[in-house]
Parts: structure tokens; C-alpha cells; sequence
């Protein structure tokens, strides 16, 4: 899930969409908020996604790694897989 502003991330967003499916994403999501975040980031929400959330951070980071933040402690936890990437 690929949450970007509502005023300037969309392009952005697509972008990313493009990078993740070519490289083997088999579903990706977008979601305009209506607040940025200060700076990228990626989150997991189970262990077993720690590793492909590093990766996903170390691709999506536009020449910098974007934060990976771990929320396995989030409740009500998403689906197994679900990894969020956040666009400032």
C-alpha cells in the first residue's frame, strides 16, 4: 500500500507502482491522505515481512534508503504481506 499526498504524490506514487510490479509485486495499492509525512517511509506490521520491507526501503528510496519502521505491535494487525510505504 503506497499512501502518498493528495496534493503532489500521485505521480510519485505511480512511479513506485511501476518500479514494485516490474520487480515482481503481485498487488499494489495506492491511497491519497489528506497530511505528508515528514520523510519516506516503509512499514511492516509482521516479523516474517522485516526482510522484503528492507528491501522494498533500499528500492523505493530514491538515491537514500527510506525509513523502515517496524509496527508489530500495531492492532489491529493487516493481513500477512501488508507492507506501507508513506511518500512525504
Amino acid at each position: 500500500m503506497i499512501h502518498y499526498p493528495e496534493r503532489g504524490g500521485y505521480e510519485r506514487s505511480e512511479e513506485l507502482v511501476r518500479l514494485l510490479r516490474a520487480a515482481g509485486t503481485a498487488e499494489v495499492e495506492t491511497r491519497p491522505v489528506r497530511y505528508s509525512v515528514e520523510r519516506q517511509s516503509v512499514r511492516y506490521f509482521h516479523a516474517a515481512d522485516r526482510d522484503v520491507s528492507g528491501i522494498i526501503g533500499d528500492m523505493v528510496g530514491g538515491g537514500g534508503r527510506a525509513t523502515v519502521s517496524d509496527f508489530t505491535h500495531f492492532q489491529p494487525s493487516p493481513r500477512n504481506g501488508t507492507v506501507e510505504i508513506w511518500l512525504p
